[in-house]
């Protein structure tokens, strides 16, 4: 037992004051419990003024530490209070084994949050076995203090996007900086409030929002409303990822009209949304017969959006005169779902030009999806918003935790 206690001292990092004084193994309960204890005559500073002091008196605190050999292993350890002159007596601000308020030592935090970047916690509460509540606890802790150092005083070019979280309308807004790709701030909603607590949020990151030279975010009439009133000296762009859904939603609505006086379309939604490289060999025969036939509306729309994809690859300067030609020959097919969208494009020419002619911007804001989805599947099961919130900033994010 000696030789155990000696190799378990090393394992968990047992120093002076501090003393294993006890190992008790439940072979029913398949449980070790590690009593720490500290050295007679120690003294621990004051939690309120850090001067050395005499024990009071103690009483034994449990947190659960890393399995042994398939045991769950339980440190229980002697915390002491102090004895201070000027302050009474004080329970120790801290311990070298975990937080104080925390069922877990610090190296099981350590898993817990090791766990998160690859499973929902659902399921980490399953596998280890604990209360996802307290999961939840230890994750928002160490999210809670390290989104608060989040550093935006280099921060001049943002994405702006917003995501579902539930059914009814409910939204959470997303910041982030366009240079690193890193979320800098999320909100709930998706108005021009929303651009009001980043501009007051930014002051805290030690940002500054006259710094903010470039504002990239989807078409949203609130967010435009938002970005002039709180970042007018901001060039606007409006990012590729929303254009194109848009578009596509006009291709879509053409094919939804056409199918009632042809039944060849139906059932063909997917052909004209996919990028050709994603279409299967029967979806690529499909699309060649629709497109040799020249008196397809949906057909029109589709090689109509062909062109409209190629304008983000043009040089600068070419840029809008393109565009407009372009606005022109889509105009001319006199389909109302692409008049709409031409018609969208007009009224936000200038911040989809910019769009195009900006090369930095897109990679982000359609990355910003993917990162959502990410966010929902790894909070299932989250029980409030400031859980979803919290696992948009960890996964947009590379954190660098500090256990102990």
């Amino acid at each position: 037992m000696d030789n155990f206690i000696e190799g378990l001292t090393k394992i968990i990092s047992v120093s002076v004051p501090w003393k294993i004084r006890e190992i008790v193994v439940s072979k029913p309960a398949k449980a070790v419990n590690v009593f720490i204890d500290y050295e007679g005559g120690t003294k621990f500073p004051c939690s309120q003024c850090n001067k050395l002091c005499l024990v009071h008196d103690s009483n034994y605190k449990v947190c659960r530490h890393l399995d042994l050999c398939d045991y769950r292993c339980y440190l229980n350890i002697k915390i002491p209070r102090t004895k201070c002159e000027d302050h009474g007596v004080r329970v120790i601000k801290e311990h070298p084994f975990g937080r104080q308020g925390s069922h877990y030592s610090y190296q099981f935090e350590k898993l817990i949050m090791n766990k998160v970047k690859d499973m929902p916690m659902s399921a980490i509460s399953i596998e280890i076995g604990e209360p996802d509540n307290n999961l939840w606890r230890v994750f928002r802790y160490y999210i809670n203090k390290w989104k608060s150092q989040i550093d935006c005083s280099k921060t001049y070019k943002i994405c702006v996007d917003e995501k579902s979280y539930q059914k009814g309308h409910k939204y959470v807004t997303v910041f982030s900086d366009l240079s690193t790709g890193n979320v800098i701030y999320v909100c709930e909603d998706r108005d021009a409030s929303t651009f009001a607590q980043f501009y007051e949020k930014l002051f805290e990151l030690t940002g500054d929002p006259n710094y903010i030279k470039q504002i990239c975010m989807d078409m949203s009439k609130s967010y435009i409303a938002g970005q002039k009133e709180y970042f007018s000296s901001a060039k606007l762009l409006f990012d590729k990822f929303h254009i194109k859904k848009s578009l596509n939603e006009a291709v879509n609505n053409v094919r939804k009209r056409e199918v009632i006086t042809n039944e060849n379309l139906k059932m063909t939604k997917y052909i004209w949304l996919k990028n050709e490289c994603n279409l299967t060999e029967k979806q690529s025969e499909q699309l060649k017969s629709f497109l040799n036939d020249t008196t397809t509306n949906t057909a029109k729309a589709y090689a109509s959006k062909l062109e409209f994809d190629q304008l983000w690859y043009v040089q600068n300067n070419a840029v809008e005169p393109l565009l407009n030609n372009w606005m022109k020959r889509a105009k001319d097919l006199l389909l109302n779902p692409i008049n709409t969208f031409v018609k969208t494009i007009k009224n936000h020419f200038d911040g989809v030009v910019n769009a195009m002619k900006s090369f930095d911007t897109n990679a982000v804001a359609e990355g910003l999806n993917s990162l959502f989805q990410l966010a929902k599947y790894r909070a299932r099961g989250f029980r409030n918003i400031d859980n979803f919130i919290n696992m948009i900033y960890f996964l947009g994010n590379r954190f660098k935790f500090d256990f102990h």
